[in-house]
């Protein structure tokens, strides 16, 4: 059972504006605390003009939707509910269009796992309830995606972990939530994730339940229709034991030429450490690469979080993960990094993006199309004493004052760009006083400062000769920052 609340209802949630930020070191170098309090579940998304959505569920059974217009600086109640028991998973989701709602999917702790959704209106806060799985058989685990075609559709895969046989049901919603379809048999899966990207094409991936040391993965070209799912493939590698995968596809017009990842937590028989794999297909699902490594042998690695870039046909997709000792007290933190489809095994050297030491809810991933770079923003929650406590943003577009910084036309130049050869770079200072320009690589690392001094208004100029410390950089995306009296803007550069 689940109860509507109004918009900024009283629940012990409320939070109209938040600023509280505090600097994370690199070019991630602010995270904003979304709402506080202890908390039981979380999940972030984007609509089509920018504007990111954060779901919060709380112990107290409440669940609060906040939203930020300015790319992740300040954050104000949108909904809330509360629900007859505490709410221990939400994912959400934004549609498109005149039926633009927000898809808030919500699993109750209690009744054996009933699992509901919220559509709500992003314009009013009016909303409704429909049931997805509510019944005597318990739903533990979900996912959720929805296409991006006009009339798109809602899928929902949802898994009884309790058992193995005919563990879960793949269902679609036609008519943006109202009603769901009776479903397909899912048989063994546990951890179940899908998603979208482009095309009609809908990837999953779970864990076999037979012996759960297997990751599974099928794909539909027919938008979930029931009978068009591919035969099923064993993307990982070895005996130990697989959990929470992961799979994302680069955005791409040819569906059977699209780079697809696929990661997983593994379990070491013979050590105490969690460690990431992950699996690659260059060719749509096709064929296969398992089990490559990844990451930090000694630290644990677990909770992987993939989102691919939907902002532009670039073929990049981004992986966060919490990196650290399961115990706490350790320096757990959210890790971040990239990848392209044109160099399908070469990924970023891992970034720490959060200050705070991580709780176990696993941190979220969320591209926004307009922000300031095509960079994503990173949500996660604090781990205390008491559990896990408040939501916090963190992106690298914002500045030490946690506001998002622009790159408005004019403030920042770069010529040529795309580059091969040397950079030129100009500004038009406005306001006397000492400025620096500094060059980022697409991880945040420092790559070279190229000027650091005072300004006098008017036209300034530099020039990049593409290296640092003496030494040609590779080709790749870089990020030109200029920093001065109320002035924080920067530009992307390509280099060939």
């Amino acid at each position: 059972m689940l109860v509507l609340l109004a918009a900024g209802s009283a629940i012990g949630w409320q939070s109209p504006l938040r600023s509280d930020s505090v600097a994370v070191a690199g070019f991630w170098d602010t995270e904003v605390l979304v709402d506080s309090g202890a908390v039981t579940a979380f999940d972030v998304t984007s609509d089509t003009a920018g504007g990111i959505w954060v779901a919060i569920a709380y112990p107290d059974k409440a669940v609060g939707l906040y939203y930020s217009d300015d790319f992740g600086s300040t954050w104000r109640g949108h909904w809330a509910m509360r629900a007859d028991s505490t709410v221990r998973q939400v994912r959400l989701l934004a549609g498109q269009g005149d039926s633009s709602f927000m898809y808030l999917f919500m699993l109750e702790a209690g009744n054996d796992g009933d699992l509901w959704l919220a559509r709500i209106r992003s314009d009013s806060a009016g909303s409704d309830l429909t049931p997805v799985a509510v019944g005597p058989d318990t739903v533990d685990d979900f996912s959720v995606t929805l296409d991006r075609d006009p009339h798109y559709y809602v899928y929902c895969l949802y898994a009884n972990e309790h058992r193995t046989g005919r563990t879960g049901t793949f269902t679609r919603s036609l008519d943006y939530g109202v009603s769901w379809e009776s479903g397909t048999d899912w048989w063994n899966a546990w951890d179940p994730c899908i998603s979208y990207t482009s095309g009609s094409t809908i990837h999953c991936v779970w864990r076999y339940a037979l012996n759960g040391g297997e990751v599974h993965y099928s794909y539909n070209h027919h938008y979930g229709m029931s009978g068009f799912w591919s035969a099923y493939r064993v993307v990982s590698s070895g005996a130990d034991q697989c959990f929470d995968p992961v799979v994302a596809q680069t955005d791409s017009s040819l569906e059977s030429q699209a780079a697809i990842w696929v990661f997983y937590t593994v379990g070491r028989r013979d050590t105490a450490v969690l460690d990431l794999q992950y699996s690659v297909s260059w060719d749509g699902g096709q064929s296969w690469a398992p089990g490559q490594p990844f990451g930090d042998p000694i630290r644990d690695e677990q909770q992987p979080m993939l989102a691919a870039d939907r902002t532009g046909p670039n073929g990049y997709a981004s992986l966060c993960y919490r990196y650290g000792s399961r115990q706490f007290g350790d320096s757990g933190a959210v890790y971040w990094t990239c990848a392209n489809a044109y160099n399908l095994d070469y990924w970023l050297k891992p970034v720490k993006v959060s200050r705070h030491p991580v709780a176990g809810l696993g941190p979220k991933l969320v591209y926004a199309p307009h922000s300031p770079m095509r960079l994503p923003g990173v949500l996660y929650s604090q781990q205390t004493e008491a559990g896990p406590w408040g939501v916090w943003f963190a992106a690298p577009w914002m500045n030490a004052g946690g506001q998002a910084t622009g790159n408005a036309e004019g403030e920042v130049e770069v010529e040529p760009n795309p580059a091969v050869g040397a950079v030129r770079l100009s500004a038009n200072v406005t306001m006397p006083g000492s400025y620096s320009v500094a060059v980022y690589d697409a991880a945040g690392r420092l790559v070279v400062n190229l000027f650091r001094g005072r300004l006098e208004p008017g036209p300034q100029f530099w020039t990049w000769d593409r290296r640092s410390l003496a030494r040609r950089v590779p080709a790749g995306t870089y990020f030109v920052r200029l920093v001065g009296p109320g002035l924080s803007t920067g530009r992307r550069v390509v280099l060939l």
